[in-house]
């Protein structure tokens, strides 16, 4: 399977006048959200953050770059309160939504746009398709909700929701490095974003889990034989996870806990708190483990 995420080229901004600021911002962000930027050009912030802008524009079809030199339209400069350059002012049916004043790093850059992308004309739609996605995965239906996370990664490809459902998918396939793949090509401020956190987890218990999967039968003939073996009980968790059994393995785990918390350094709790992460906290199964858990360790 090919990788979703492409190299994009800088988009290339605009040129807005008196003359078509209607047709080209007013009129065009009520189809799509249109970034303007005021320059000049003797303004050196301008220079550097243009590249910047052009850079992270390019990964959102549903945001429009455009640009406007103050020193050949004064009064639209006058008419947007623009009071130094470079002014970045971000437009949404009509209207402006957003702003910010002078040069940013693109770590703020990529904030404002993503922002920006989420609020633009159609952007509802990737809202239902990633309902969607986040539905047929939970009936176990990798394939269809592959479909719909790709789908809405085409319309806002910095979508953290959208990444993490599509890397979650190719985890469901076994696709490990794929995934790895994906994960790596991810700035750092996406990284810290919770929903890929879990997709991280859930891709380090996959890992794990591909390494014991083979010995399942072999895991579960030493439990049934010897119940008090917390290392098989432990392996076998990993396996049966692994293997989309979360349920049972969460059991196994609970069990471990109960018969000894502290075992090898809180060795069982540390990974049932891996599953958490990986399935979700909102999950049925999660909000049961998690109850059983407290009552394991405050009664």
């Amino acid at each position: 399977m090919s990788l979703l995420i492409e190299e994009n080229y800088p988009q290339q901004p605009v040129d807005v006048t008196a003359e078509n600021i209607m047709s080209e911002v007013i009129d065009a962000s009520s189809e799509q959200a249109v970034i303007v930027q005021f320059w000049a050009p003797w303004c050196g912030p301008c220079k550097q953050l243009a590249p910047i802008l052009e850079k992270v524009c390019a990964k959102y079809k549903n945001v429009k770059l455009t640009k406007i030199n103050i020193d050949d339209n004064q009064e639209i400069a006058a008419q947007m309160r623009v009071q130094s350059v470079p002014t970045v002012f971000g437009f949404v049916n009509g209207q402006p939504s957003d702003g910010f004043a002078g040069a940013q790093p693109e770590s703020a850059v990529t904030q404002f746009v993503e922002k920006l992308s989420e609020v633009a004309p159609g952007q509802a739609d990737i809202s239902d398709l990633l309902k969607a996605g986040a539905t047929a995965f939970a009936q176990n239906d990798a394939n269809t909700a592959m479909q719909s996370y790709q789908q809405a990664l085409t319309l806002a490809p910095e979508s953290a929701e959208g990444l993490a459902g599509f890397i979650k998918c190719l985890v469901a396939f076994g696709e490990h490095d794929e995934a790895q793949a994906v994960l790596d090509q991810l700035n750092e401020d996406m990284l810290k974003k919770s929903v890929i956190q879990d997709v991280m987890a859930a891709l380090k218990v996959a890992k794990k889990g591909a390494e014991v999967t083979s010995e399942t039968g072999d895991l579960e003939t030493a439990v049934q034989s010897d119940p008090t073996n917390l290392q098989a009980k432990q392996d076998l968790a990993i396996a049966l996870f692994a293997s989309g059994q979360q349920t049972d393995a969460m059991y196994h785990l609970l069990e471990s806990i109960q018969m000894d918390p502290s075992w090898k350094e809180n060795a069982a709790r540390t990974q049932l708190l891996e599953f958490f992460k990986a399935l979700g906290q909102t999950h049925p199964d999660v909000i049961k483990a998690r109850r059983k858990l407290s009552s394991y360790l405050f009664s």
